[in-house]
């Protein structure tokens, strides 16, 4: 994987980013998903009010794992549209930070110590990043538990998203929807798994704010 530090030059950043805590999180529910058509009243109704959050902030803890790396940052995402969003990285063990931030013109990546490169093709600037092609402009959607139209994905006995593929430039990941934020309507994503046979990402996501 080329890390962050070798585009920016962030040395220490992902060795610094330290919690653990997010490595043991489950990857799947212990239980097995009692999965419910599309079609469903409750379903649609709980679809229809993701729809309507269309600005919002979400922070929480991202942990990566390969057989060859591993690290975990916390997050802050700010998601205004699909052309004005932010994702800043960031390490309570270290004052260095990360920030990805979207405009018309493409992806720009900066770190806390001034250095900054701007990308039109997103998906290089991903997989120079994370070693795969990981497709950031869908993450807005469905971090918040709301699939894509026209894509394929199960929906649990409590009206929720559970799972679906992603196949992107010829990887697949593997998306599970954990655990939810049950204490809030609509109930929102709190622990998201995705794999794609090599790689895992974790995503715990601890406040939400729209």
């Amino acid at each position: 994987m080329k890390t962050i530090s070798k585009i920016l030059s962030l040395t220490g950043l992902l060795a610094l980013v330290g919690c653990n805590s997010i490595y043991d999180a489950p990857s799947k529910v212990d239980k097995s998903i009692i999965t419910i058509p599309h079609s469903d009243p409750q379903w649609q109704q709980h679809l229809a009010q993701l729809q309507k959050i269309r600005s919002y902030s979400a922070s929480g803890q991202f942990g990566y794992l390969s057989p060859e790396d591993r690290f975990s940052s916390h997050f802050d995402w700010q998601y205004h549209s699909p052309y004005q969003f932010h994702l800043v990285m960031s390490s309570n063990l270290s004052s260095k930070s990360l920030k990805l931030q979207r405009t018309q013109q493409g992806m720009t990546v900066s770190d806390s110590e001034g250095n900054s490169r701007t990308e039109t093709n997103i998906t290089k600037l991903m997989q120079e990043m994370i070693g795969v092609s990981f497709p950031i402009d869908h993450f807005a959607y469905w971090v918040k538990g709301q699939p894509e139209e026209n894509m394929p994905y199960t929906v649990n006995e409590k009206r929720q998203l559970a799972q679906f593929n992603y196949p992107i430039n010829g990887v697949t990941w593997n998306v599970n929807f954990v655990e939810y934020h049950e204490d809030r309507i609509p109930n929102l994503p709190k622990l998201i798994s995705l794999d794609n046979g090599t790689q895992t990402l974790k995503i715990r996501i601890d406040e939400w704010t729209y």
